[in-house]
């Protein structure tokens, strides 16, 4: 089976070297496939049912499913905050709960993510995803021990800059295939980093049997 380069797309399935965001619970999963499952925080502005909190429950538990997200707090678009943050530790607590890592959308709000994780001390290894953050702030970040992914569009000095274990990958909406992304990443890190983020990518999801190295 190949290996995941690509920790959050929403390219269709199947889609073997990457993990496919689902953002519609009870959509059906492919064997195979490695998926991740969450509500995006723009979708949280009308409110959350205990219906499709439920839905996602019960899809999140599927062994297809090796992470849970996109989830987050988006302080430009969706919900007021209080309701955002209450459906942020929900996916915390479904994370910390199935063991699964948790893949989150952060716009405006890293000091938010920063301060849930000293509080909540979780288990589960976090990444944010679609970073573009400058250097400093991706420094924050991995200094608590938080995966950064790099899509498309990034900052190159940020990828530089942090610490290399801690550097991933993704697609997430763009026409681009991971290995291009890779190839850009490696242009700006003047080093092949398909091997480095091969390895990242199976301590981000460990107990994920399509992460292998």
């Amino acid at each position: 089976m190949p290996m995941i380069l690509d920790i959050h797309s929403h390219k269709p399935a199947p889609y073997p070297e990457g993990v496919v965001s689902l953002l519609n619970p009870g959509e059906p999963l492919i064997d195979g496939q490695a998926y991740s499952i969450g509500l995006h925080p723009w979708d949280t502005a009308d409110g959350i049912s205990e219906e499709a909190w439920n839905a996602l429950e019960q899809q999140a538990a599927d062994p297809r499913v090796v992470a849970i997200g996109e989830c987050g707090v988006d302080l430009t678009k969706g919900a007021p905050l209080f309701r955002q943050l209450l459906v942020f530790k929900r996916h915390i607590e479904l994370s910390e709960r199935l063991g699964k890592p948790l893949v989150i959308h952060c716009v405006k709000a890293a000091d938010i993510v920063l301060g849930l994780k000293r509080d909540l001390q979780p288990s589960q290894p976090w990444a944010i995803h679609g970073f573009r953050g400058k250097p400093q702030l991706g420094r924050q970040l991995t200094d608590k021990g938080i995966f950064l992914s790099f899509g498309e569009k990034f900052n190159g000095q940020s990828l530089n800059e942090i610490p290399p274990q801690y550097i991933l990958a993704e697609t997430d909406d763009s026409i681009l295939n991971i290995t291009q992304v890779i190839e850009a990443l490696s242009a700006a890190a003047n080093r092949d980093l398909t091997e480095l983020i091969a390895a990242n990518t199976a301590a981000f999801l460990p107990k994920t049997p399509y992460a292998q190295v």
